[in-house]
């Protein structure tokens, strides 16, 4: 594909080739390392390709003692594109005036979408910004997005957030309203940390930030207050929400040794049946003589019908096997101690696609003969967890 594209860019041409000794000459393109593709014979004596535009001129030596004839048939590529461009000037200023217009079309916003509404309408926010004279066809440099969340949190006491943001011609307004349960049945309580970390981000949708990005956090530390002073400036009491965003740093291990033991058939087997009546059981046949062994069972119920009668034969089959000690490669316990470790590290919650970073720390282990390896995972989450108060 990459080269596909690079061909385009810098041209290819379209050539057929002609002559009884085609397979030779595509011998020898190939030899001389040429890309050629799209190969396709017309005929028995005719062949059409397409070769690139400096392979091409390199081709005459090539044909030399050949009877085959070679010619170009068709350009194409980004080079033969512009030459025929630059031959059509009017083409040229319609296409800049094209890119032009799209271009200061880019600085006025098209599309508003408005979402999160439960009991308020889109049509409400909407009317709010078109006092502001924020509508469809409005210039981009007049959007104010800091002041247009505040206006909103000012004019709809009922919201507990707002986001503006701005992304090419679409402007998005996310809302989040309060809920409104009786004063008797809010809980008071913060929001704390649930992890030791990095902040990186402090979204309060309700209460007081006590951190912000850059600050260390151990866990249990709170990090939204439920304590705050709302829009009108009065003290309050509530349920802190919000989003703090961390890097936390997990650690795990893994182990495995530089042996292992591995179950090896013998090819010995032995078979012993079991004959039941109602309570009573017959064995039939020796003793196992094997000392190890795999042991399988198959059973067969004696039945009339859909009657299952107090009648079985049993088929015991023991095949001998045999435990060797096989040395396991050094590089080989290294990857099974390390995917040991990212295994608990998943049975903790981390999941590996998570993981921005991560440090492998190896130790011999002398007395086992093996191997311990140390994961330490760096992974950016939500730590905020919601605490009452007493």
């Amino acid at each position: 594909m990459i080269n596909r594209l690079w061909a385009w860019i810098t041209g290819y041409v379209i050539i057929k080739m002609k002559g009884a000794q085609l397979e030779a000459l595509i011998n020898r393109i190939a030899g001389h390392g040429f890309g050629i593709w799209d190969l396709e014979r017309v005929t028995a004596n005719i062949m059409i390709g397409k070769i690139r535009i400096r392979q091409f001129k390199r081709l005459r030596p090539l044909l030399g003692g050949l009877n085959v004839r070679v010619g170009i048939v068709g350009r194409a590529g980004l080079p033969f594109f512009l030459a025929k461009l630059m031959k059509r000037n009017g083409l040229i200023v319609g296409l800049l005036l094209v890119i032009g217009c799209l271009y200061y079309l880019t600085g006025f916003v098209w599309v508003i979408e408005i979402t999160g509404m439960e009991k308020l309408s889109a049509d409400q926010i909407a009317a709010v910004l078109a006092d502001q004279g924020i509508k469809v066809g409005a210039a981009k440099a007049q959007i104010r997005p800091n002041y247009l969340e505040n206006l909103l949190l000012t004019q709809f006491p009922e919201l507990s957030w707002a986001g503006v943001s701005l992304k090419g011609v679409l402007m998005q307004v996310a809302v989040a309203e309060q809920a409104s349960p009786d004063l008797a049945e809010v809980q008071y309580g913060d929001m704390v940390a649930a992890d030791s970390g990095l902040v990186t981000q402090v979204v309060p949708f309700r209460g007081t930030a006590l951190v912000s990005a850059g600050s260390t956090v151990k866990k249990g530390d709170v990090l939204i207050s439920g304590e705050y002073y709302d829009q009108y400036g009065r003290w309050q009491k509530g349920s802190a929400e919000g989003i703090v965003r961390a890097r936390v740093w997990y650690d795990a291990f893994g182990e495995a040794a530089f042996s292992k033991v591995t179950e090896v058939a013998t090819g010995n087997y032995h078979t012993v049946y079991t004959l039941t009546l109602g309570k009573w059981k017959v064995r039939l046949g020796r003793r196992v003589p094997f000392t190890d062994h795999t042991n399988t069972v198959q059973v067969w119920q004696v039945r009339i019908g859909s009657l299952k009668l107090p009648i079985a034969v049993a088929r015991q089959t023991y095949a001998e096997v045999e435990y060797h000690t096989v040395l396991v490669a050094p590089e080989q316990a290294r990857a099974l101690a390390l995917e040991r470790a990212w295994q608990q590290l998943a049975a903790t919650g981390v999941e590996r696609d998570q993981v921005m970073e991560s440090q492998v720390d190896e130790y011999i282990i002398a007395d086992q003969h093996g191997i311990r390896v140390g994961l330490i995972a760096e992974v950016e989450q939500n730590i905020a967890r919601f605490v009452p108060r007493p």
